[in-house]
Protein backbone atom coordinates (compact mmCIF):
# COMPACT_ATOMS: atom_id res chain seq x y z
CA UNK A 1 0.00 0.00 0.00
CA UNK A 2 2.56 2.35 -0.95
CA UNK A 3 1.71 6.10 -0.78
CA UNK A 4 -1.38 5.07 1.88
CA UNK A 5 -1.14 5.29 5.52
CA UNK A 6 -3.71 3.43 7.99
CA UNK A 7 -5.64 6.06 10.11
CA UNK A 8 -8.77 5.26 12.84
CA UNK A 9 -11.78 6.72 11.57
CA UNK A 10 -14.05 5.87 14.71
CA UNK A 11 -14.70 2.86 17.17
CA UNK A 12 -18.05 0.67 17.61
CA UNK A 13 -18.96 -1.08 20.22
CA UNK A 14 -20.59 -4.80 20.15
CA UNK A 15 -21.93 -6.57 23.03
CA UNK A 16 -21.36 -10.22 22.56
CA UNK A 17 -24.37 -12.03 23.61
CA UNK A 18 -23.81 -15.76 23.94
CA UNK A 19 -27.33 -17.47 24.07
CA UNK A 20 -26.11 -20.80 26.24
CA UNK A 21 -29.46 -22.13 27.27
CA UNK A 22 -32.78 -22.25 29.71
CA UNK A 23 -33.38 -24.28 32.83
CA UNK A 24 -36.39 -25.08 33.83
CA UNK A 25 -38.36 -23.42 31.04
CA UNK A 26 -40.39 -26.54 29.96
CA UNK A 27 -42.58 -29.18 30.91
CA UNK A 28 -41.40 -32.48 28.62
CA UNK A 29 -43.89 -31.57 25.56
CA UNK A 30 -41.81 -31.11 22.35
CA UNK A 31 -41.61 -27.14 21.50
CA UNK A 32 -39.66 -25.16 19.15
CA UNK A 33 -37.92 -22.68 21.14
CA UNK A 34 -36.41 -19.18 20.78
CA UNK A 35 -34.75 -16.29 22.17
CA UNK A 36 -35.05 -12.18 21.12
CA UNK A 37 -32.37 -9.63 22.88
CA UNK A 38 -32.12 -6.37 22.50
CA UNK A 39 -30.84 -3.02 24.66
CA UNK A 40 -32.78 -0.66 22.23
CA UNK A 41 -36.28 -2.17 21.72
CA UNK A 42 -36.34 -0.43 18.49
CA UNK A 43 -33.53 -2.99 17.28
CA UNK A 44 -34.29 -6.73 17.98
CA UNK A 45 -31.65 -9.79 17.89
CA UNK A 46 -33.04 -13.55 17.46
CA UNK A 47 -31.58 -16.52 17.75
CA UNK A 48 -32.73 -19.83 15.56
CA UNK A 49 -35.55 -21.65 16.50
CA UNK A 50 -34.29 -24.33 18.18
CA UNK A 51 -36.54 -27.74 18.93
CA UNK A 52 -36.54 -29.96 21.62
CA UNK A 53 -38.49 -31.83 25.14
CA UNK A 54 -36.35 -30.75 27.49
CA UNK A 55 -34.71 -27.27 27.98
CA UNK A 56 -33.35 -25.58 24.98
CA UNK A 57 -29.17 -25.31 24.47
CA UNK A 58 -28.71 -22.45 21.98
CA UNK A 59 -24.90 -21.84 21.84
CA UNK A 60 -25.63 -19.00 19.95
CA UNK A 61 -23.91 -15.30 19.91
CA UNK A 62 -25.84 -12.44 18.84
CA UNK A 63 -23.78 -8.76 18.20
CA UNK A 64 -25.50 -5.83 19.18
CA UNK A 65 -24.48 -2.58 18.38
CA UNK A 66 -23.88 -0.23 21.10
CA UNK A 67 -23.94 3.55 20.74
CA UNK A 68 -20.75 5.13 22.19
CA UNK A 69 -22.73 8.61 23.30
CA UNK A 70 -25.87 7.01 24.62
CA UNK A 71 -24.60 3.93 25.91
CA UNK A 72 -27.42 1.45 26.97
CA UNK A 73 -27.55 -0.09 30.85
CA UNK A 74 -29.09 -3.11 30.26
CA UNK A 75 -30.17 -6.37 27.89
CA UNK A 76 -33.41 -7.87 27.67
CA UNK A 77 -34.39 -11.16 26.94
CA UNK A 78 -37.45 -12.55 25.87
CA UNK A 79 -38.06 -16.58 25.58
CA UNK A 80 -40.89 -17.79 23.10
CA UNK A 81 -41.88 -21.35 22.52
CA UNK A 82 -44.09 -22.51 19.48
CA UNK A 83 -45.91 -24.96 18.63
CA UNK A 84 -48.29 -26.30 15.77
CA UNK A 85 -50.70 -23.46 17.42
CA UNK A 86 -48.60 -20.73 17.66
CA UNK A 87 -46.35 -19.23 19.16
CA UNK A 88 -46.11 -18.40 23.21
CA UNK A 89 -44.41 -16.17 25.09
CA UNK A 90 -42.26 -18.00 27.77
CA UNK A 91 -40.70 -15.24 29.68
CA UNK A 92 -38.34 -12.03 29.99
CA UNK A 93 -35.25 -11.36 31.91
CA UNK A 94 -33.18 -8.35 32.26
CA UNK A 95 -29.89 -8.12 33.60
CA UNK A 96 -26.80 -5.40 33.84
CA UNK A 97 -24.15 -4.76 31.32
CA UNK A 98 -20.65 -5.39 31.82
CA UNK A 99 -18.95 -2.35 32.48
CA UNK A 100 -15.38 -3.40 31.96
CA UNK A 101 -14.53 -4.28 27.91
CA UNK A 102 -13.20 -7.61 26.74
CA UNK A 103 -14.13 -9.83 29.48
CA UNK A 104 -17.11 -12.54 29.31
CA UNK A 105 -19.34 -12.25 32.27
CA UNK A 106 -21.11 -15.51 32.43
CA UNK A 107 -24.99 -14.51 34.11
CA UNK A 108 -28.16 -17.55 34.73
CA UNK A 109 -30.77 -14.36 34.69
CA UNK A 110 -34.43 -15.19 36.17
CA UNK A 111 -37.38 -15.61 33.68
CA UNK A 112 -40.31 -13.93 34.78
CA UNK A 113 -43.81 -14.53 32.16
CA UNK A 114 -47.48 -15.34 32.82
CA UNK A 115 -45.82 -18.98 33.87
CA UNK A 116 -43.93 -20.36 36.58
CA UNK A 117 -40.55 -19.82 34.86
CA UNK A 118 -37.03 -20.54 34.79
CA UNK A 119 -33.50 -19.18 34.23
CA UNK A 120 -31.76 -18.56 31.02
CA UNK A 121 -27.83 -18.77 30.54
CA UNK A 122 -25.86 -16.20 28.98
CA UNK A 123 -22.73 -14.51 28.51
CA UNK A 124 -21.93 -11.33 28.29
CA UNK A 125 -18.99 -9.62 26.82
CA UNK A 126 -18.31 -5.68 25.76
CA UNK A 127 -15.96 -5.37 22.74
CA UNK A 128 -14.68 -2.00 21.70
CA UNK A 129 -13.38 -2.07 17.81
CA UNK A 130 -11.47 0.71 15.84
CA UNK A 131 -12.93 1.22 12.40
CA UNK A 132 -9.69 1.70 10.49
CA UNK A 133 -9.40 3.59 7.26
CA UNK A 134 -6.85 4.74 4.49
CA UNK A 135 -5.76 8.12 3.62
CA UNK A 136 -3.01 9.23 0.88
CA UNK A 137 0.09 10.73 2.24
Amino acid sequence: MRGKKIIITGEDVKLLVKIIGTIGVTNGRPYQYKVEAWTNENEKYETKVVPTEGDPEFNEELQIFQDKNFPAESLYVDVFKTNSTGTYFVGRGVTLLPTVKGVDFYREVELSGPEETGFIQLSLNLMEFEILGYVSS
